[in-house]
C-alpha cells in the first residue's frame, strides 16, 4: 500500500485550484457517433484499446484499483472507459460489477440539468433565462431567479455547503439528513433567504438542484399527479407531490431512450432529490456521458435542444468563474474536457477531443488532495488516447 501512495504522489502533481477569474474558453467540437458503431441503448459494443494507449491505460487502471480508502485518491470501485462509442476497458473492485447500481451523489445534478433540457426540448420550458416558477410567492425575491441561475449555482441564496467542515453548520447535512429531510423544499424556503444579486455570485449548492427537481415536478404536476375528477372537484387545490409519476416521467423522457436502468430518490414529501440521489451502474452513467458527448443526440433523435450541451459547458456570464457551467464542472485552460462529479469520488469525465468518456465510481475522503489526484488521473488517462 505504501508503494501505491508513492505512485499516486509521484505521478499526480496536485493541480492548482481553479482561477476565480472567468476566462474565454473556445469549446472543442463534439464528435458524432462513428459510422457503423451501434448506439449502446441495448448494451455497449466492445472494442480494443488503441495499441499506443494500451500499456499506459492498464498502468493507470492498476494504480487506481490498488488504492484503499485511506490512500490518495481513495478506493476505486468501478471504471468504465468508452472510446469512439465503444467500451474499451472496464474494471471493478471485488463485490462490484457491471450490474451493480451505485449512488450518484452529485452526479444527479448533471442528470437534473439534462431533465431541464428534455423539458425544454419537449416545449415545457420556453426560456431558461426566465424565472423558474411555482416554488416561491410572487412577492418573494427568490421567485425571480431563473432556471439558468439555479443550474449554474448563481442563485444568490444564503447557503453554506462547500465552506463548512463542521457537520452541525453544514446546510446540506441539515437539509438532507437533519430537520430538512422530511420536506427539503419547505426547509429551503424557511432557512435560505437571498444574500447576493442572482447571477453575480457562484456558490456550490445542492439546494439549488433540489429546487430545480421540484420545479420540474410542478411542470408536469396537474397532468400526471391529479385525476381529472380531483381537479374538477377542487380546481384551486394543489396536488401533493408524488414520487411515482415523477419517476415514470424521468424514465420516459431520459432513462428509457438511453437504455438506462436507473432509479431516482425522493424525500419524505415526495420531492425528487435532484441534487444528489440517483442510482445507476457504471455502464449506464457512461450512456449518460455519451448523450453529452454526442451533443444531445441519441440514435438520430435530438433529446436535448440544439446548443444545450455547449451552454452546460460554458461558465455563467457574470459570476467571475471558469470552472463550472450548468450542472457540469469545467477544466479551465485544459483540452476542453468537462465532467459530472459526485461526493466521495464519482465522476463522468467527457473529453470531446479524444471522443472519450471515463466513468470512475469510488469511495474517498472529501479533501482537495483527493479531488486533485482524481482530476490528474483523469487527465493522464485522457492523454493516453490519440
Amino acid at each position: 500500500m505504501v508503494r501505491n501512495i508513492f505512485l499516486f504522489c509521484f505521478m499526480f502533481v496536485l493541480a492548482p485550484l481553479a482561477s476565480a477569474q472567468a476566462q474565454d474558453q473556445s469549446l472543442v467540437p463534439l464528435p458524432a457517433q462513428p459510422e457503423g458503431v451501434a448506439w449502446p441503448t441495448q448494451g455497449w459494443e466492445t472494442g480494443d484499446l488503441p495499441p499506443e494507449a494500451a500499456d499506459r491505460v492498464h498502468e493507470l487502471l492498476d494504480i487506481a484499483m490498488v488504492g484503499g480508502r485511506g490512500d490518495l485518491g481513495g478506493e476505486t470501485r468501478a471504471v468504465v472507459i468508452i472510446h469512439r462509442g465503444k467500451l474499451v476497458a472496464e474494471v471493478y473492485r471485488d463485490g462490484f460489477g457491471p450490474e451493480t447500481r451505485q449512488m450518484s451523489w452529485s452526479l444527479a445534478k448533471s442528470v437534473t440539468s439534462a431533465l431541464v433540457g428534455r423539458a425544454s426540448q419537449l416545449g415545457l420550458i420556453d426560456d431558461i433565462d426566465a424565472p423558474m416558477p411555482g416554488l416561491f410567492d410572487t412577492d418573494d425575491p427568490r421567485a425571480a431567479i431563473t432556471w439558468h441561475q439555479w443550474m449554474t449555482m448563481t442563485d444568490g441564496l444564503d447557503y453554506l455547503e462547500f465552506e463548512s467542515d463542521i457537520l452541525e453548520d453544514n446546510d446540506v447535512a441539515r437539509m438532507m439528513y437533519g430537520a430538512g429531510q422530511f420536506d427539503v423544499i419547505e426547509y429551503i424556503r424557511e432557512h435560505f433567504p437571498l444574500k447576493y444579486e442572482p447571477g453575480t455570485h457562484w456558490n456550490y449548492s445542492t439546494a439549488s438542484f433540489s429546487l430545480v427537481g421540484r420545479a420540474l415536478q410542478e411542470l408536469i404536476g396537474i397532468e400526471s399527479r391529479c385525476s381529472t375528477a380531483l381537479v374538477e372537484a377542487a380546481p384551486d387545490s394543489a396536488c401533493p407531490p408524488a414520487d411515482v409519476p415523477m419517476t415514470a416521467w424521468i424514465r420516459q423522457v431520459l432513462f428509457d431512450p438511453l437504455g438506462m436502468d436507473a432509479q431516482p430518490e425522493f424525500d419524505l414529501a415526495g420531492t425528487y432529490l435532484g441534487g444528489s440521489h440517483v442510482w445507476a451502474t457504471a455502464r449506464d452513467y457512461a450512456k449518460f456521458g455519451l448523450l453529452y458527448l454526442r451533443d444531445g443526440v441519441w440514435e438520430g433523435e435530438r433529446l436535448l435542444p440544439e446548443g444545450w450541451v455547449d451552454m452546460t459547458r460554458t461558465p455563467p456570464p457574470d459570476a467571475a468563474i471558469d470552472f463550472y457551467g450548468a450542472g457540469f464542472w469545467l477544466v479551465p485552460g485544459g483540452e476542453g474536457a468537462f465532467y459530472a462529479q459526485g461526493h466521495e469520488g464519482q465522476t463522468i469525465w467527457i473529453a470531446p477531443d479524444r471522443d472519450l468518456i471515463i466513468v470512475r465510481l469510488a469511495l474517498m475522503e472529501e479533501n482537495d488532495a483527493n479531488w486533485n489526484a482524481d482530476l490528474e488521473w483523469n487527465k493522464a488517462l485522457t492523454r493516453a488516447f490519440p
